[in-house]
């Protein structure tokens, strides 16, 4: 089959949204009505690695058909409109879904991708920030896994505080066991407690940390009622710290610590997100791809790499 990166093609069944697609995707593009037509276009010219964006409402529309075609295809398919779906990237409007079409963020980095490289010393970084290091790492469903293998062995320059979606009374144990997993410190976050180079905090079940001053802040939450710790509440509140700040997304359901990323990248951080194919679940990853074109899009041995330089 012949590659067709640049491709976009968008179904829509509302003229309205086919004139606004007209407007606002990136050439190349082809604009139809009709999703299967649509898909024997690509499968009879061979289009591996068109972009093919779904529209809501759809007229008898099978998502579930329409994505296991794609992927045999190797299309990359985007729904716009909708209520997000943790097996398929969620545009909330054709506006985000332009802004994902021109980048190349989805894609796996190539294999020359490097991540930028910290100054010799923790006190300064490309960005013009001055101060301590800070590495901030958010996950849910899949993240201990994935953590196992991004802490392993790793000595961190700055701080990294790390907040994963877990149930009460697991806190603990997560924190013990991934302080076997590298040389360094990791201790649950306190509250006041001053960050310090060379250390993990991990946010302890039930509540919320987030960065304030150089210490840690941590709060009580409300269980059953919101996502413990929030990632959004712990990226949004680095968004002034005063040193070089590298941010992680990683696996999970919802869309927990996509605005919060987003923020951090327009404050001039480095922003990862992990690549959503590589995903235990992928919906953190794709929503925050809706809403920012980060840093990079790695998966787990390049995020592995990227953190042992940053970090």
């Amino acid at each position: 089959m012949k590659g067709a990166p640049g491709l976009t093609v968008l179904v829509a069944a509302d003229p309205q949204q086919r004139l606004e697609g007209a407007r606002l995707l990136p050439a190349p593009r082809l604009l139809t009505v009709s999703v299967a037509g649509a898909l024997a276009y690509l499968r009879r010219e061979g289009l591996r690695g068109a972009t093919l964006l779904l529209a809501l409402p759809l007229p008898d529309l099978d998502l579930g058909w329409v994505r296991a075609q794609a992927r045999g295809l190797g299309l990359r398919l985007i729904v716009v409109g909708g209520t997000p779906r943790p097996d398929m990237l969620v545009a909330p409007d054709l506006a985000a879904a332009a802004a994902l079409c021109r980048g190349s963020v989805i894609a796996a980095p190539a294999a020359g991708w490097a991540a930028p490289t910290p100054a010799p010393d923790a006190g300064g970084a490309g960005d013009g920030r001055s101060g301590p290091r800070l590495t901030l790492i958010g996950a849910s469903t899949g993240g201990p896994r994935l953590l196992s293998s991004l802490l392993r062995d790793l000595t961190p320059a700055g701080a990294v505080v790390i907040a994963q979606h877990i149930s009460a009374g697991f806190g603990a144990n997560l924190t013990q066991w991934l302080g076997t997993l590298t040389g360094a410190p990791v201790s649950a976050a306190r509250d006041g407690l001053l960050l310090q180079g060379g250390h993990f905090y991990v946010a302890p079940d039930g509540h919320h940390v987030e960065v304030t001053r150089g210490a840690l802040r941590v709060r009580p939450g409300r269980a059953g009622q919101e996502h413990l710790p929030s990632i959004d509440a712990l990226f949004g509140s680095a968004c002034s710290h005063r040193g070089p700040v590298t941010a992680a997304l990683l696996t999970g359901m919802g869309s927990d610590g996509a605005e919060g990323l987003a923020r951090l990248h327009r404050s001039g951080a480095t922003t990862l997100v992990q690549r959503p194919d590589s995903a235990t679940v992928p919906s953190m990853p794709q929503q925050a791809l809706v809403r920012l074109n980060p840093t990079g899009v790695l998966g787990p041995a390049e995020l592995r790499d990227t953190l042992r330089r940053l970090a």
